[in-house]
């Protein structure tokens, strides 16, 4: 029996999750909220070393045959659970039944379709990018946004496409193809400045009902029709969180009283006493598209979704119409995409990839039009029927040090009776922002403690591999452990703990779990100022590295171990989307699944 050779191996295939198909029911909130900072709830999917195609019939745009996958070494497992080509779910089994040769000979099998006419152009693109290419292309591999390994990216031999013939699916995106200012992270001044689609409260330009505006996100979010709740003051009860303590998780968040004097009484008001969501301060300086997110976040069979969709405003002085650097007030939407099947998220994905396309020149009429119609599938009212208000936002985070200081960080979602409380606070009212727990991250008292040090060791598998979460609770004798307002007194801030000596592998396992949590990711572990896109739209170099050319890498090294680190933030982002574009649903089994949340 003929098995593929050289193909790329060694990636996980990602959790399993519930979720998949159509937006979760109302009652089904906290298990979406557990998808986002709980640990998964399904079991860990196995490692594939190759995946293999058979075709019975000559090659198609929807091709029947037999599909052979082998684990890496090590993994075990039942079944292999794939979405063909034609959207079914498919489980590869290795009993001797349903398809499968032979049991117990190491290859799951099944029948399904691919669409070997999109495999074959898959071939021809990489022909075509070798000859435009001055390096060899590879598929990069990375664990924890590192580089970890490199297979060449070669295309397979034309005569491969035969009945009979096996034929690999190995991952293959190109992330050469996807121009990062344009499909990635957007700050050029025509589109966040687009004077039909945006507000600029400095020069009082624009459309204040703009698509990309401040209000025209609140008052979808605020969904009014059905809800009831007014855009206004759904804006005004999420900033007044800052004039109090809060109470999250058992423990208080301090108040940062100069929310009234910096922003709320600066804050034009309607005649009614409302804010005049018309004359927002809020400034767009970004639009960011995290289809990267997605990954392993889908459900069972299909195993990557669409990840997010992000805006990035700054609140700007009212007086001298700009906000410096070292004195923002940054809040960043992020929106979870509603599509949740292989062909969907395939769709979405091409859409983002055609704004790379040379001749749709950045900032142009026909380039933010196309930009429009993405953003708004996603930002509408109604737009995630089973979640909050039927909005598709996930959270609303802040990062600021202009009430006062240090920086801080803070995360808001909707709330819903269906929610878990503590992860919210006490003053939690349904379909308001309210403030929520930050997403990996511990609450600061616990940094350079023996607890730090202990949670290392109990959860050093989950943090090692890059799929573990933080828990409300560390167990009885740590209550309140998972934070809300995560401080960052200097960019020279991580996470660390003592005897890490006695952690297994514990320089890595202390950079792993800082590097994922809130403020390690905003401050040392990435050698970023706090944010990583500015109050004038600047790029943390951590992401401005990879924005020319992708394939350059950002070096850091571990404020502990000294070890320098590449990363490769852009050409990951860059080589999944070309791969969602472009492959077949199948591929998607390969993705390694991503917990980063900045």
């Amino acid at each position: 029996m003929r098995r593929s050779g050289a193909l790329v191996g060694g990636l996980l295939v990602g959790w399993l999750m519930s979720g998949c198909g159509a937006e979760p029911a109302q009652e089904e909130v906290a298990t979406q909220e557990q998808l986002q900072t709980e640990e998964p709830t399904g079991p860990r999917a196995p490692v594939l070393e190759t995946l293999e195609f058979v075709p019975s019939a000559p090659p198609s745009a929807a091709t029947p045959g037999l599909l052979r996958a082998r684990l890496a070494e090590g993994e075990k497992a039942t079944q292999v659970l794939l979405t063909g080509d034609d959207g079914s779910e498919l489980a590869l089994r290795d009993d001797g039944f349903e398809g499968d040769e032979r049991a117990g000979d190491g290859v799951f099998s099944s029948f399904g379709i691919v669409d070997l006419d999109e495999h074959r152009k898959t071939q021809e693109r990489i022909a075509s990018f070798q000859k435009q290419s001055t390096e060899p292309l590879t598929v990069a591999t990375f664990a924890d946004r590192v580089l970890v390994k490199e297979t060449p990216l070669t295309p397979l031999p034309a005569d491969i496409f035969a009945v009979g013939q096996p034929i690999p699916l190995p991952p293959s995106g190109i992330a050469l193809a996807v121009v990062p200012n344009k499909s990635l992270i957007i700050t050029h001044a025509s589109v966040v400045g687009d004077t039909t689609r945006t507000w600029n409260p400095c020069t009082g330009t624009g459309n204040p009902n703009g698509v990309w505006t401040f209000k025209h996100l609140m008052t979808e979010m605020a969904n009014a029709p059905a809800t009831g709740i007014q855009p206004p003051a759904l804006t005004e009860r999420w900033l007044k969180q800052w004039l109090v303590s809060q109470t999250v998780n058992g423990r208080s968040v301090p108040a940062r009283t100069n929310m009234a004097t910096q922003i709320l009484n600066q804050w034009p008001r309607l005649t009614t006493g409302e804010l005049d969501l018309n004359r927002s301060p809020f400034k767009l300086v970004a639009i960011i598209n995290r289809l990267d997110l997605g990954r392993g976040r889908s459900g069972a069979y299909g195993t990557s979704g669409a990840g997010e969709l992000r805006f990035v405003f700054a609140a700007m002085n009212p007086t001298t119409c700009q906000r410096p650097d070292y004195a923002s007030f940054l809040v960043i939407f992020e929106y979870g995409v509603p599509r949740t099947q292989c062909l969907d998220v395939k769709g979405w994905a091409r859409a983002w990839l055609n704004l790379s396309d040379p001749l749709m020149s950045l900032g142009s009429p026909a380039y933010n039009l196309q930009l429009q119609n993405l953003t708004q599938q996603v930002v509408v009212r109604n737009a995630a029927l089973g979640k909050p208000n039927g909005s598709a936002i996930n959270q609303v985070r802040t990062n600021e040090n202009l009430l006062t200081n240090p920086w801080e960080l803070r995360e808001f979602r909707l709330f819903s009776t269906a929610a878990v409380p503590r992860r919210f606070t006490t003053t939690a009212v349904p379909g308001y922002l309210s403030e929520h727990v930050t997403v990996r991250t511990p609450f600061d008292l616990f940094n350079n403690s023996t607890t730090l040090t202990n949670f290392l060791i109990n959860q050093n598998g989950p943090i090692l591999a890059g799929v573990h979460d933080v828990p409300l609770d560390f167990g009885a004798a740590v209550p309140n452990f998972l934070g809300a307002f995560p401080w960052m007194p200097t960019t020279g801030f991580f996470w660390n703990a003592p005897n890490l000596n006695t952690v297994p592998n514990g320089f890595n396992a202390r950079h792993k779990f800082s590097l994922n949590t809130c403020s390690g990711c905003h401050a040392r572990e990435t050698s970023t100022p706090f944010v990583h896109v500015s109050a004038t739209g600047a790029l943390s170099p951590f992401l401005a590295t990879g924005m020319t050319n992708v394939l350059t890498p950002y070096n850091v090294a571990d404020p502990v171990s000294g070890q320098v680190r590449s990363f490769f933030e852009m050409r990951d982002r860059a080589q999944h989307l070309d791969s969602a574009a472009n492959q077949s649903c199948l591929v998607r089994g390969f993705d390694l699944p991503s917990l980063a949340s900045h």
